[in-house]
């Protein structure tokens, strides 16, 4: 039997989450959420703390841009299918919540006392205010390329971006990095 606050965290990812990104064409999977686009993908993890316990439950949101070309460089050590559903630790860039809203790093909780309802009006409002406009820069493998171009590792860090501009056979870019 689920204790309240586990009901709780379910009706805020039903509510907070999954109502308004599965409008907007992500896919769910457990607590991830995934919009492939066409050379590129969002992902939006909701993910637990280590520390929660079924009456006290501590989550914090990760947001990552999947990008096939970088998971065939640097995940695909068995010569697999590129995921139909990637996590967001296989992201060419992975934030937490708290960074895109240029803040320490940010962690929600939820126990017998949380105003559940407060806490969804919280989640879409880090939805359609941070999280959505992050993606929307980085929509597109071109402005995806720019982006990293102009960032310096706030954004990826070096390595990283040469392997993805090698992987595009963008070598002028890779060697520039």
């Amino acid at each position: 039997m689920k204790t309240n606050t586990q009901e709780k965290f379910e009706k805020l990812i039903k509510e907070g989450f999954h109502d308004t990104l599965k409008g907007l064409g992500f896919k769910k999977k457990a607590n991830n959420f995934y919009l492939p686009l066409e050379k590129i993908g969002h992902i939006i993890n909701i993910q637990k703390s280590y520390y929660s316990t079924k009456d006290d439950i501590n989550f914090t949101i990760n947001i990552g841009i999947f990008s096939p070309e970088y998971w065939l460089a640097c995940f695909n050590f068995l010569n697999k299918e590129i995921p139909t559903f990637p996590t967001e630790p296989e992201c060419l860039i992975r934030k937490r919540i708290g960074e895109i809203k240029d803040l320490p790093d940010v962690w929600y909780n939820i126990n017998g006392l949380t105003d559940v309802d407060e806490l969804i009006v919280e989640m879409k409002y880090n939805i359609s205010d941070f999280i959505l406009p992050f993606f929307e820069k980085l929509n597109t493998v071109e402005n995806l390329i720019n982006e990293l171009e102009i960032s310096e590792e706030s954004l990826l860090h070096t390595v990283a971006k040469m392997k993805f501009f090698a992987e595009l056979k963008i070598v002028d870019k890779a060697k520039g990095e």
